[in-house]
């Protein structure tokens, strides 16, 4: 573990993140507390007592090693905007809201596992006293919703302890925890989102800048000014990038009014009324007419549809429901499928969202429906079948979501692609970091814009509009050098090997996220990687269990090597696929009945992530 001397005072350790150390005589400060920082450690450093620890925020990370020393009687201290996201951690853990139909994205998958109760809640201006330090407190949220900052001055020099704020000079640690909603917008639909929290915590931090920045991933900084201006610099531009070639001026004109006169600004490709056998049945869902009237659904998100449908077939505007494509799992696309399904409609998807419908307790994923739907046929990648008078090809169209498909339907001397949420005329929907929307040639967005290349489709369906759209070859010229403009920028910006690990936060996952195991058995877990870089990595996975718990390091596999440039599952129909590492855990018989979050401390090559991702146990 690294471990930084700044003066004689303070010391900053590293591990999952850079822990600050005041000292005097024996006794010890400590700013945030991950599980590398144990009393054998500091006992090492001749360090007997912790007396408080300050947390900068409340996640894992940050906090996973702060309860042994709370046993032993350490004071610890947080932000008052943050206190129920330390002691409340049961009511969080139990809603509903954070494990279905998920339209918010803070706090975020890093929320304590069991609680932290504070002694005492900080916010701007408060001040620490300490054995002869004065701890000055900062708001600085971004990262976080209620991050905070402590500011310390010793003989004439000022350390700032700023938590995630920044990584390095004009760098973040990740991009996907700046998703945050704004004018009245989800956090679902606000991509960097809280950089308008960011920046100003930037701004208050740099005037006037401390002698040393201590984040909590990266080195300390001794030029903070320098490097939080090149930061401001590439969020500019990247925000400029985005804006851009989004949908959310599309869907949300507003949102981005200040940029209109941008000369970067795409202007709407052009929209075109439906041919006459697409019709509207509901929000979110059309349907295929053939000449001979039975109709081919698409999506069917709400129970409004089999309404109208029944009153379609009633009027004989068509004679039957052949089936029904989806086009991504989202709830509002796919809430009411199984009650379709019970009467007998075929359900159709792509290949890479079958087992999400099917199973959607194994995944944690935005906008994700708990209405399991068994899949019919599941299609592979560019496989036809003939439907009446029409050629229908399925395509993985991984746009807005990982788990997305499109459909091509030829016919009536005209071609159609249906989209799903992938598209909209002022650019694309990559909107939603969760969502795993990756960044690369031939990957995310790009991967779509090469397809409706090579298609040429007439119309394009998204499906909530109500017009179909289309992109001449100079629109998808300049979406696809916009994206690879993206990936250069957020290349500077970031510290890992690909950019993807910062912008897809399920590169790491716990699978099956959620279980139901009965008291004195043995399961497993497993960690799924999906490996963005260029190199081999060798990962490294232990779980963090209740008392009693146990689990057998020799069987299973917790530890594993991930090739290079995986490809987002561990299915076959991936030519790279992804790779598990696997964890049998063994039950007391005793345990009560409940839920349990089990988080995994991950290791990733040589950097030590802490309790990153975690599974949910529902003990019967």
């Amino acid at each position: 573990m690294n471990q930084h001397q700044l003066a004689p005072e303070p010391t900053l350790l590293g591990g999952a993140v850079n822990c600050g150390v005041l000292r005097s005589d024996d006794h010890a400060l400590l700013i945030d507390c991950d599980d590398t920082i144990t009393p054998e450690r500091l006992r090492d450093m001749g360090i007997e007592q912790v007396d408080s620890i300050l947390f900068t925020q409340y996640r894992r990370a940050n906090t996973a090693g702060a309860y042994a020393f709370a046993a032993e009687g350490a004071q610890l201290v947080g932000s008052a905007a943050e206190r129920h996201l330390f002691e409340d951690v049961e009511s969080y853990w139990a809603d509903f809201n954070n494990r279905w139909h998920i339209y918010h994205h803070q706090p975020g998958p890093q929320v304590p596992h069991l609680p932290l109760p504070l002694s005492r809640t900080v916010s701007e201006g408060d001040t620490i006293a300490w054995r002869g330090y004065s701890i000055r407190v900062l708001d600085t949220p971004g990262m976080t919703d209620g991050a905070v900052s402590y500011w310390i001055e010793i003989d004439g020099a000022s350390w700032c302890f700023c938590g995630d704020l920044l990584y390095g000079p004009g760098k973040l640690w990740d991009v996907y925890s700046l998703q945050k909603g704004w004018m009245g917008i989800w956090d679902y639909h606000g991509f960097m989102g809280n950089r308008q929290k960011l920046i100003p915590s930037l701004q208050r931090v740099a005037s006037p800048a401390p002698d040393h920045l201590l984040p909590s991933h990266g080195d300390p900084l001794d030029a903070p000014d320098e490097a939080i201006e090149l930061l401001l610099d590439r969020l500019e531009a990247l925000e400029r990038n985005y804006v851009s070639i989004t949908c959310l001026n599309h869907y949300f004109p507003a949102l981005y009014s200040g940029r209109s006169d941008d000369p970067m600004r795409m202007a709407p490709a052009r929209t075109r009324p439906r041919p006459p056998f697409i019709k509207r049945v509901a929000f979110t869902s059309f349907a295929i007419l053939s000449d001979d009237g039975p109709a081919l659904l698409i999506d069917c998100g709400m129970d409004d549809v089999l309404t109208r449908l029944d009153r379609w077939i009633a009027r004989e505007r068509t004679t039957a429901i052949e089936g029904c494509w989806v086009s991504h799992y989202h709830d509002d696309h796919v809430d009411s499928l199984g009650r379709l399904a019970r009467r007998g409609i075929p359900v159709i998807c792509d290949q890479h969202m079958a087992e999400v419908l099917e199973h959607p307790e194994r995944y944690f994923l935005p906008c994700i429906s708990p209405n399991p739907c068994k899949v019919d046929r599941v299609t592979a990648e560019g496989e036809s079948w003939d439907w009446h008078e029409f050629k229908l090809t399925a395509y993985h169209f991984p746009g807005q979501t990982y788990y997305h498909g499109g459909l091509l339907v030829e016919g009536h001397g005209v071609k159609v692609f249906f989209a799903g949420d992938s598209g909209s005329p002022t650019g694309v929907d990559d909107h939603c970091c969760p969502n795993r929307v990756f960044l690369g040639e031939g990957l995310g967005f790009r991967q779509c814009i090469a397809l409706w290349r090579e298609l040429e489709p007439d119309y394009v369906f998204n499906q909530h509009q109500e017009r179909a759209f289309c992109f001449s070859t100079e629109e998808l010229d300049r979406l696809d050098a916009t994206l690879a403009e993206r990936e250069a920028l957020l290349t500077e910006m970031l510290p890992w090997p690909n950019v993807n690990f910062c912008l897809d936060e399920n590169w790491c996952r716990c699978y099956p996220y959620e279980q139901t195991v009965a008291a004195g058995s043995c399961f497993a877990l497993d960690v799924q990687f999906t490996n963005h870089g260029p190199d081999p990595v060798r990962a490294q996975v232990k779980p963090l269990l209740p008392e009693g718990w146990s689990w057998d390091a020799d069987s299973g596999a917790h530890e594993v090597t991930v090739p290079a440039h995986t490809q987002g599952s561990v299915d076959g129909y991936c030519q790279r696929p992804d790779i598990a590492a696997r964890l049998w855990i063994t039950i007391p018989e005793d345990t009560e009945p409940g839920l349990f979050v089990l988080p995994a401390r991950v290791t990733w090559g040589d950097r030590y992530l802490g309790p990153f991702r975690h599974g949910l146990v529902r003990v019967r």
